[in-house]
């Protein structure tokens, strides 16, 4: 299988490094940790965990949560707190999808390519934000 054909497909453990370049402050973030996907009654529960560091401050831990859903031939990712965030379409070797968070903008590039590998890159952009953040996973 060269890319995930089903919500299921992403169940497991999977180790994670990010890249921030953000062009507002003008410095390189990086993050690593993992991500475990973990399923329930309606999909997967995203709990992630990562080591962050900043220039010029000591590292420091993340974490985030999103909700899995599945949807037809797509994943509806939610936030942790049920909002709708974006969909990623099944199915396919790269996905795009597009958050509207007044007044930012947030682009998804998903490259399944090398699976189980995969990576996703942001573009977010804003009246304040302007940052390109990808991140790469492999199923431990």
């Amino acid at each position: 299988m060269n890319r995930p054909r089903n919500i299921l497909d992403f169940k497991g453990v999977w180790s994670l490094t990010r890249l921030i370049r953000d062009e507002r402050a003008g410095q390189i973030i990086q993050a690593e940790g993992e991500a475990e996907l973990q399923q329930d009654a309606q999909g997967l529960i995203y709990d992630e965990t990562v080591t962050l560091r900043i220039p010029g401050q000591p590292a420091m831990t993340g974490t985030r949560r999103y909700l899995w859903r599945a949807a037809g031939d797509q994943i509806a990712i939610h936030f942790d707190d049920d909002r709708y965030f974006h969909a990623l379409r099944l199915g396919q070797t790269r996905a795009e999808d597009h958050h509207d968070c007044p007044p930012d903008s947030y682009d998804a590039h998903y490259d399944f390519s090398g699976w189980p590998r995969w990576t996703v890159r942001w573009k977010v952009s804003g009246p304040r934000k302007s940052y390109e953040m990808e991140t790469k996973y492999a199923l431990r």
